[in-house]
């Protein structure tokens, strides 16, 4: 517990989760909203890409723009996130949509894809990027499985996993961490994008 934001645990017998446990409550949306909805993005992305309805680049072709292309997707990713978040702690969207990732005050690993479907139909749209700019199925994978991970970072509630002898990896967010704990502040992730 020496690295942890905070001294409280995941909530359980709590009315405003799911099943009044916390941690079910995140299993459940991650699982029954997130995981369906990533994987229609991925299985339509892959779909355009193999019937040629998308622009696509050949790596042996372009090797420089394809090292780029990766490189800057964790960016457009930030970016994109950062714009759908501000909208939806718009007033109308957040009581809707986003008050439900934000029952979680004290957020942990699976917290990150905790949200109510209609967030994360707009969280999924980052990958969208990729069906107009020339890119390849690996980016687009890349795209994909950076937005499917990283949520697990930015709300570890921990900033430190201690492994042996004083050894550690950091591993939170402290920013989104203050994030849920005060709303309005911190849309970002811990990168450039972050105001």
């Amino acid at each position: 517990t020496d690295w942890k934001y905070t001294n409280r645990w995941f909530a359980r017998d709590n009315p405003i989760f799911l099943f009044r446990n916390q941690t079910f409550d995140n299993l459940f949306w991650t699982y029954v909203s997130a995981v369906p909805i990533w994987t229609a993005f991925e299985a339509v992305t892959m779909w355009l890409y193999a019937n040629q309805f998308i622009p696509y680049v050949a790596p042996q072709e372009h090797p420089i723009y394809f090292v780029v292309m990766m490189l800057l997707v964790p960016l457009m990713r930030e970016t994109h996130f950062y714009l759908i978040h501000r909208l939806i702690h718009w007033g109308p969207l957040y009581r809707w949509v986003h008050y439900l990732h934000h029952n979680n005050v004290d957020p942990g690993p699976v917290s990150g894809l905790a949200m109510h479907p209609v967030e994360h139909l707009l969280y999924w749209t980052g990958v969208m990027i990729h069906w107009v700019i020339p890119s390849h199925p690996i980016h687009a994978l890349f795209h994909t499985q950076h937005a499917a991970i990283t949520p697990a970072q930015g709300h570890a509630g921990f900033e430190r996993v201690v492994l042996s002898d004083g050894m550690h990896v950091k591993t939170g967010d402290f920013f989104h961490y203050l994030h849920h704990k005060y709303f309005e502040c911190n849309y970002g992730g811990d990168g450039p994008v972050n105001l």
